[in-house]
Parts: structure tokens; sequence; C-alpha cells
């Protein structure tokens, strides 16, 4: 018996609840962190005549996982006759008919079938076959995965989930009865469904996200991360020396390796070009390229710690890049700037000045001009992130490149890529090179290149709010602890006298108390206000974008007594909570 999980409180369009459905067609990563990406096989329109059998009840599992098993490897050849084997049984005259999306995105009526490949991002997992049934006239779209495996190792639900746009206008998920106590159908409630309902509340057209993956064979790329992931991943991670999170810069370096590949394998899947990064940092990306054949080095100001565990024959190089004839590479076939800062804009233009046949790949990440100064908005209508990716583009047609656009998947907020394909064989080279020479000199160059370009530093300066005065610290401190503790919400210590511990504070509602001088003198430091509580996280508890007084660690908890006096026990209206237990000095 099918029954609803769970149903929104609230009325939605029907225009929005299949654009709501789209994203998550499209995108199913957005949700799902196990998969790392789709191949969409086929997209049929369907006639299907049977009267005994709903086709929602011919979509099943066994049968799915039935017609899986019967193929060897899962590829477009082998799965062409998949749907018409689970139809053709109960409807010998079933017509299926190979539509775009688009045409189904239109069509307002009519159903439809889509068969796809799921890719896990765990290797031990297996590839699954996904069909999804989206049917215009009544509103539902119906999403199942199988394999010939082990069903427990697939990435999505093992059975058919619907998601329903009554005629009330609510949204629905609907499943059998008999799975809705599982986990698959707890994740489907708490992350699928309300996913779903936000992209339905909140859908401009206007801003319809760029899909990812949109240069290169997503296929090629699935496999290949799983094989860069497992070759390096866990290594890199257990070796990794630098003050930064190894579980996202690793595996994001992982990434952007298999995006190159797969691009460079797409341009010519014969060769194995050569590249220079510059501002290679860890250094991670050149060594992982060299590891799988591809000639290259990096160059960045400043050397890392984890260069000394690479190989000897990864070149990196310590080198302040300034934009000029000097800084030209005609040996290498593609330049990578990999948040690049301030040598972004000039990515394009080393790549167009070095040879002929240079190509570039730029990840912009923070936003710089040519001067090397912070980029100047001028459009407050968009993100100042989406104005300088456009200037980046701009400037890389001006460079004379044909570019492409595209997103990656990595663990970052800034994803957008841009890459060269080749040359605008329309315009000539002599002209390209004057207009890049007018292009430099609007921001303050000499014609050929910027004459006051400013790199960064050599040494990095530390911006953890541990250089600022201490005297000014410890005001800051205790002003907004006096903000929590105005706050009356008592305990109680052993002797059952009062202990305030105050309440808890959003962050942006405690800045707003400070004084602005301070908040700008903190801004500079790299995380602010938020980064100067978690300095000092003996008294403060920063969490879920709040903050709160926390209450005094107890010697039990650390079996140690630490030599740092106890803040409660000095500065605390009612003193230390625990006094004697106190893991502090006192």
């Amino acid at each position: 018996m099918l029954v609803p999980l769970v149903m929104s409180y609230g009325t939605i369009e029907v225009k929005n609840f299949w654009n709501a459905i789209y994203v998550y067609f499209n995108r199913p990563h957005l949700v799902n962190r196990k998969l790392v990406s789709i191949s969409h096989v086929y997209l049929y329109s369907v006639e299907y005549n049977s009267a005994s059998n709903r086709l929602r009840d011919v979509i099943n599992y066994a049968s799915l996982m039935d017609e899986t098993s019967k193929v060897e490897t899962l590829s477009k050849e082998n799965l062409s006759n998949l749907v018409d084997n689970m139809l053709r049984p109960y409807d010998k005259d079933c017509k299926l008919t190979e539509v775009s999306f688009e045409e189904m995105k239109e069509s307002l009526s009519g159903v439809f079938i889509s068969l796809r490949i799921l890719y896990p991002s765990n290797a031990k997992s297996n590839n699954c076959v996904e069909i999804a049934l989206f049917d215009k006239n009544k509103s539902t779209a119906t999403f199942l995965a199988a394999t010939s495996k082990d069903k427990f190792t697939l990435v999505a639900p093992p059975f058919p989930y619907t998601f329903e746009h009554d005629r009330s206008g609510h949204l629905k998920l609907v499943i059998h009865l008999d799975e809705a106590s599982t986990p698959s159908a707890g994740w489907l409630d708490n992350k699928v469904f309300n996913k779903i309902l936000k992209w339905a509340e909140e859908y401009d057209e206007s801003k319809d996200p760029q899909e990812s993956l949109c240069l290169i064979s997503t296929e090629l790329y699935c496999s290949k991360y799983r094989e860069l992931k497992e070759k390096y991943g866990q290594r890199m991670v257990a070796m990794w020396q630098e003050n930064t999170d190894p579980l996202k810069f690793v595996y994001e370096d992982v990434a952007i390796a298999t995006y190159l590949i797969c691009l460079w394998h797409k341009i010519d899947a014969e060769s194995k070009p050569s590249f220079v990064d510059l501002g290679c940092g860890n250094g991670l990306l050149v060594y992982i390229l060299n590891q799988e054949g591809f000639p290259g080095s990096g160059i960045d100001v400043r050397k890392r710690k984890i260069w000394d565990q690479y190989p000897e024959q990864v070149q990196l190089e310590v080198k302040t890049i300034i934009p000029s004839e000097s800084s030209l590479f005609p040996e290498a076939d593609w330049i990578i700037g990999n948040h690049s800062d301030e040598l972004t804009p000039w990515i394009p233009v080393i790549a167009a000045r070095s040879s002929r046949s240079t190509n570039f790949f730029v990840l912009p990440c923070c936003c710089y001009q040519f001067n090397g100064r912070k980029y100047i908005r001028k459009n407050t209508g968009v993100s100042q992130y989406n104005e300088y990716l456009g200037y980046v583009e701009e400037v890389s047609k001006t460079c004379g490149f044909v570019v492409g656009v595209d997103k990656l998947r990595i663990p970052s907020t800034k994803r957008t890529c841009i890459v060269s394909f080749k040359r605008n064989e329309e315009q000539d080279y002599d002209e390209i090179d004057a207009d890049i020479s007018k292009l430099i000199d609007q921001s303050g160059g000499g014609g050929c290149w910027v004459k006051d370009f400013q790199a960064r530093e050599k040494v990095e300066r530390v911006r953890n709010c541990t250089q600022v005065d201490r005297t000014i610290v410890t005001r800051l401190v205790n002003l907004v602890a006096g903000v929590l503790l105005k706050y009356k919400n008592h305990s109680f210590k052993r002797d059952g006298k009062v202990w305030n511990a105050g309440i808890q504070m959003p962050i942006s509602d405690l800045a707003e108390k400070l004084d602005p001088n301070d908040l700008k003198l903190l801004k500079k430091e790299c995380g602010g206000l938020q980064t100067l509580m978690k300095n000092h996280r003996y008294i403060f508890d920063v969490r879920h974008g709040g903050v709160r007084v926390r209450e005094p660690m107890l010697y039990k908890d650390v079996q140690k007594y630490k030599e740092k006096p106890c803040w409660f026990f000095r500065n605390h209206p009612h003193g230390c909570l625990h006094y004697d237990e106190c893991a502090y000095k006192h």
C-alpha cells in the first residue's frame, strides 16, 4: 500500500514543482553526497495502455534488478533494450520515442521515462541504473535505482519513491508502507523532500544555476576520480604537513587533477600535454599530474612543508611571478591558474603571449585586477564573484581565445573555471596583442605590462587574531563576555550560590554591540570576531553561528591541571563555577 511519507504545509505552483524536480533530476549530487556524477543514457516519451498494470507498478525494484543483471557492464549500448523489456510483457504495443530533455521540459502533458547511470564517489560501491518516471498528466515523478549486485551497496533507495503535486497544490512524498521505517525513507524525508520543497518555493528562472562538468565526459570523470581518489586520497591525507584541512585540500586537488585529465583527453586522447601551474601552493596538483604521466612544473612565491615529501622529479620552484616578457612559458602547452589570486587575470595574457598553441585553465577565487589590487565592483545587480568571472572571461576573449565555462565538483564555494580550447582564427595575432596592451593600459600599465604590479608577500603574515595587541584582545574578550552575561541564566555552585551562565547570541547580533573600529581591526585578521572567540575556546563556545559563555572545564575531564590562570575565577561576576574542581589555575 502506498502512503504519503511527508506533505508540505503550504502550496506551490505546478510549474515550480516541475522546476524543482528537474534540479533534483539533473543534479542529484546536491542532495546525495554518495554520488560523484550521473550519465544520462535514454529519455523516452511513452505510450503505455495496459489497464491491468499501472506504469508506476511495473517500474519496481525486482524487475529493474533482473534486467540490470543481464548486462556485464553498464553502458548505453548494453542498456538499449532495458526499458522496452520491462514494459513489453504488460503492453505489447507500448511505444518508446527518444526525446530531448528540453522537449520533455516544455511539454505540458504526457509520460516520460529516463534511464541513466549513477556513479558513486566511493570506489567500493557499485554503479547503479536509475529509472525516473515523469507523468505530466498526474504531476508525479517516480525514481528507482537498482544494480545486479547486493542492494545494500546502492547509493540511492532500493525502492520506488514518488514526488507528487496533488490537486490542492501540496507537495507529497509517497512510498510503500513497508519501506516507511527504513533509513532510506528517513533520508528522503529529512534531506531530499526538504531540499525539493525549498527549490520549489524559491525557484527563480533568472537564477537557474549552471550545471557542472559540462565540458567533459562525466562517465570518464567518475571512473578517473574514483581511481585517483583511491590512489592518492588517504595516503596524502596521512602525510599532510600543512596547517590546512587535508580532507578539503587533498580531495579538492584530486578532483581538479581529474577534471584536467578528462579535459585534455577530450581535446586529444593520445597526447600528454605539458603544463606550468602558477601559484601552485602545496604543489599537490603538480604531483598528481606528474604521477599520471603529464610533464609539468609549479611555481609559487613561498615553499610549503609538503614539498619535501614529493619525489625529486616533481619540479616546484620558489619564485615571484611579475608579469613581463621573462614570465612567459613558450614550452608549455597549458598555463594553470588554480586559485592564483593576483595572477588570475594574467593567466590568459601569459598563455596568449607564451605561444600561439598555449592554452589555459583558470579557477578564479579572490578577485584581483591587473595591477594586483582588489577588483573594484561595478555592478551591484550581481554578486562580486559572478561579475569577476565575467571580467576574466572577457579578458580571455580579448586575448583571442575561444573559451568555455564550467563548474567543478570540489569542496569549495568558488568552483567555476574558465578554459580555453583554441584561438579565434578570424583575428590577426598582432591585432590581438594590441588589444591586450590596450586592456592592460586601462589598468595602469605601460602598454604591454603593468608597471606597479603588487605580488604577494614572500613571507605570509600571520592572520589569526594572535598578532592583535594583547590589551585590545583582553578588552574585547571581557566586553563580549559582559554582553552575554548581561542576561540572566542561572546555574548553581556546589555551595548553593548562584552562577550566571548568560545566553547564546548570534555572532551577527553580538558584532552590532561592538565598536566599528574594533570590528574593522578584527576583520583584517582572517575571521574577525568569530576567530577571536574561537581562539578563546576555554571561555566561549562557538557553534552554528552563535556564541555563549562556556562552563569552566573540570579537572576530571582533562586529567591534567593547566598552567593558564582561570579566566572565570578572575573575571566572572560570580567567580568560577567549580573552584577546587576546575582544570585551570586559581
